[in-house]
């Protein structure tokens, strides 16, 4: 009995695997039927079941694609991120693809980028080489753009458009050689505003120093006037105390001749002489003498 039970439970378990793996391979099968049909709608969720599932990987695949016909271009975009991190995913294809999507969504930047994983996938995958020198020229990179073009030249030597790629490449070397012309303009006229801004700072350092200079000559001749002035002041002080001292030295002579002449009056007075006389009656005012105190 238990080894019938074993028996039908491995038959059982059997057909569930099998049953689960016609399941995913129907959904997958499914989603590719629809999408070669050109119904994007009816295969987006097989497709999604799919891959839940862990069915084939192509379906990430397939399910970017759908997502880009129906221009939902960033669904697009994350599936393919999620296809680069998936085992057993064609990287090189989900990246040109994912590269595509960025391009028509006119981030050339993210097309580069997924356009280089790509050609790290496989460097001699030229349709990716083609599109990252698309993607370099819409960027302005011209000299990337134009190493792209002759790699995809020597790539893909009999590519029908092969004689506008290299009339391209001239024209490129034409523009990158105008570039160059500009760029070494550029960078003359800026050593000359660089040597005109050095003269200037020169000229105004100069300026600076003249009227520093000036500034001490002015503050010098101040000094000097002020000594000057200080020197002459002293000699006015000194003037004025002589003439002071001259002052009190004559009011002191004329003081001396008063008493002088007082005295001698006063002798007059006390002579025996009757002639004489004092002249009392002839008083003197003095009181001007103050003025010469």
């Amino acid at each position: 009995m238990n080894k019938i039970y074993v028996k039908i439970i491995c038959i059982m378990m059997f057909f569930s695997v099998a049953a689960l793996g016609f399941s995913e391979n129907s959904n997958f099968a499914g989603g590719e039927s629809y999408f070669r049909q050109n119904q994007p709608d009816k295969a987006i969720p097989l497709l999604e079941t799919s891959i839940t599932e862990g069915g084939n990987p192509r379906a990430y695949i397939y399910l970017a694609l759908c997502y880009y016909q129906l221009e939902r271009y960033q669904e697009a975009i994350e599936v393919c991120n999620k296809g680069m991190m998936a085992t057993g995913t064609n990287k090189k294809i989900i990246a040109y693809n994912a590269g595509n999507i960025s391009f028509k969504m006119e981030n050339y930047a993210a097309a580069e980028k997924w356009y280089s994983m790509a050609i790290t996938a496989d460097a001699t995958y030229a349709p990716a080489v083609l599109n990252r020198a698309q993607a370099l020229l819409k960027q302005g990179k011209y000299r990337e753009s134009r190493e792209d073009y002759i790699r995809y030249q020597e790539l893909a030597p009999e590519n029908p458009q092969y004689q506008e790629i290299q009339v391209l490449i001239g024209l490129l070397d034409t523009e990158i050689g105008r570039l160059a012309e500009e760029e070494e303009k550029a960078r003359q006229e800026e050593v000359r505003i660089q040597a005109e801004n050095a003269r200037i700072e020169a000229e105004n350092a100069r300026i600076v120093a003249e009227q520093a200079a000036q500034a001490a000559a002015a503050e010098e001749a101040r000094i000097k006037a002020e000594k000057a002035a200080e020197e002459a002041r002293i000699q006015a002080e000194m003037a004025a105390a002589k003439a002071a001292e001259a002052e009190r030295q004559a009011a002191e002579e004329a003081e001396r001749r008063k008493r002088l002449l007082e005295d001698v009056a006063a002798s007059l007075q006390d002579s025996e002489s009757q002639n004489m006389s004092a002249g009392a009656e002839g008083t003197v005012d003095y009181g001007y003498e103050s003025e010469l105190e």
